[in-house]
């Protein structure tokens, strides 16, 4: 799906919201409740300082959120919803990217939304798996994604967010970034697309279908990942330092089969990083420096 489309979608999504409605995805939480990561990191720690000074900066009473996943996200949403039994923060509707954020919403008081209810989200916030410095395009969907979470529903619900951070660590926020990235891909004929795919990259990157169990291999082994919505999962993992984000993205959409991936770009867009030396805030506009905290 390309980053045209995304926001094309949302021009189309109704306007209603029923925060006091329990949600499709919150239902599907209570059949596969994952264990908390939230209370994993002391609060002297720089990515719980992160998530604080995300939920401190950008929220405001009123607001319609979009709740991320991972471990930061995880603590700014525990945070949030401190703020908000406190009474610092009023009025706040969540709408979450995953089964995992829509349980952490759940446990820390956060009233939800269904996002197909919604057609406006004033901020949102997320983890990313890395982060291209300066450009501030990132990769989701490498490790946590699992048959009950969505790449798709994620990078929507990021898209429409008026105002958008990552929260990540020095360690994810490079240059020069390397790994894999998750490309979601018709079930049908997915050989043929995974071939094509590799000849895209070939020398530089190796193709592999993500199982749901067991070891990986090519072939994505006897239980291929199958996502909510039909398609299965091809890891590019490149090789070699991945020159440019963009680019790949670019070059993935052209691919006929694939139907979305694992890059995000959005702009304009902030980053908290997280270091022993403290935190800095950055922006993918020109001038990019924001400041230090």
């Amino acid at each position: 799906m390309s980053s045209a489309a995304i926001h094309r979608l949302h021009f189309h999504l109704p306007v209603t919201l029923k925060p006091n409605t329990t949600p499709r995805l919150l239902r599907k939480m209570q059949a596969h409740s994952p264990s908390p990561i939230a209370c994993s990191l002391s609060e002297a720690s720089p990515l719980f300082q992160a998530a604080k000074l995300t939920v401190d900066t950008f929220v405001k009473s009123g607001m319609v959120i979009g709740l991320g996943s991972g471990q930061a996200s995880a603590i700014a949403i525990e945070y949030l919803g401190r703020q908000i039994r406190a009474g610092a923060l009023e009025h706040i509707v969540g709408i979450p990217t995953s089964v995992t954020s829509a349980s952490e919403a759940a446990k820390a008081g956060i009233p939800l939304a269904e996002f197909e209810n919604s057609s406006q989200i004033d901020f949102a916030f997320d983890d990313v798996d890395m982060i291209e410095e300066r450009t501030l395009i990132s990769v989701i969907g490498r490790r946590r994604l699992q048959g009950e979470e969505s790449v798709i529903q994620e990078k929507l619900v990021l898209s429409m967010a008026d105002q958008l951070v990552f929260m990540v660590t020095e360690n994810q926020y490079k240059c020069c970034l390397e790994g894999s990235i998750p490309v979601l891909i018709e079930s049908l004929n997915w050989m043929e697309t995974a071939e094509e795919i590799d000849d895209l990259f070939l020398g530089d990157a190796e193709v592999w279908r993500r199982p749901s169990i067991g070891q990986a291999d090519p072939l994505g082994g006897d239980f291929p990942l199958v996502t909510r919505e039909g398609h299965n999962i091809l890891d590019v993992i490149f090789t070699s330092p991945i020159p440019s984000l963009a680019e790949v993205a670019e070059s993935l959409e052209k691919v006929d089969g694939v139907v979305d991936h694992g890059v995000v770009s959005k702009f304009p867009c902030k980053a908290v990083v997280a270091s022993e030396s403290g935190l800095s805030i950055v922006d993918n506009i020109p001038t990019n420096a924001v400041g230090g905290v």
